[in-house]
């Protein structure tokens, strides 16, 4: 139990950075992926466990199954963040590109330039805990993770539909102390996150910190531009904007470096229960 007091106070850390600050942060990200991933182990550890000895199909065993859905939601999830994370990098090498050619002629050109915007039609399906959740401990790790996979969407600018993200007593009603602290975490950084980001049902725009420094500073230029071109000005918009970009870059790095990891770390979960279907089964010797 002492991984789920450890579970716990990670999420309170991520709830406690999320009150302080105004954004949040690609550090803040990466904490929630890392998490994300130490969640996915246990719940795949408690398959694991919870299959010893059983001879099972994809039929019969509803726990096999359970986890095969959830742990493609993190990959579809991992496969979009990444798409999101390539069109921020596409985007701050063109912003690069043209601050370091900028000049009175190229200052027309960059003033047009549009930021990005995330058109993609997919959306990840993000379950709601049914009434049959198979025990408290399963039934509190996936709200966790379908939180946290829902706030990284949302601040990587895909639209997700309004999800109210609950972990209800009448379903997940016998707690040890730890797992109770743990979803009472779960149920606060929730309600923190809709708290801060929904008003009167609406949710906001969601971005992480360093993206959001990075366009400001941009928007100024624009601004700056329309008025004129002196050489000063653009010198100084100039170091503004890469100190901006240079703040973006290694933070989406290590982000994108874990969304890796999570990826990968899924894949064998999934592989490894494949095997044991096969042997299970008479498939692989």
């Amino acid at each position: 139990m002492a991984l789920f007091a450890s579970f716990t106070k990670e999420i309170k850390n991520l709830q406690s950075s999320l009150l302080s600050n105004n954004s949040l942060t690609l550090q803040w990200c990466v904490e929630a992926m890392t998490l994300l991933k130490k969640l996915h182990s246990q719940f795949l550890l408690i398959i694991l466990e919870k299959s010893k000895g059983i001879h099972f199909t994809w039929i019969n065993d509803d726990m096999l199954n359970l986890y095969m859905n959830e742990s493609l939601n993190i990959m579809e999830l991992c496969n979009m963040l990444k798409s999101s994370s390539f069109k921020i990098n596409m985007y701050h090498l063109t912003i690069d590109t043209t601050i370091k050619n900028l000049n009175h002629h190229e200052a027309k050109a960059f003033a047009s330039m549009q930021p990005i915007v995330q058109r993609d039609n997919k959306s990840i399906l993000i379950q709601e805990m049914q009434r049959d959740c198979c025990s408290s401990l399963v039934c509190t790790i996936r709200v966790a993770m379908s939180l946290l996979s829902y706030i990284l969407l949302n601040v990587f600018m895909y639209p997700t539909k309004n999800y109210k993200v609950e972990v209800v007593d009448r379903i997940c009603c016998k707690y040890s102390s730890p797992i109770k602290s743990f979803k009472d975490s779960v149920n606060e950084l929730a309600t923190e996150f809709q708290r801060k980001y929904y008003k009167d049902g609406e949710r906001g725009v969601i971005r992480f910190y360093e993206y959001e420094e990075m366009e400001k500073a941009i928007v100024e230029a624009k601004e700056k531009f329309k008025s004129g071109y002196e050489e000063e000005e653009i010198k100084r918009i100039k170091d503004v904007i890469f100190q901006k970009s240079i703040a973006l870059k290694p933070g989406l790095e290590k982000f994108e470096l874990q969304v890796d990891q999570v990826f990968e770390e899924v894949l064998k979960g999934r592989n490894k229960l494949l095997q044991m279907v096969g042997k299970a089964n008479g498939i692989f010797r």
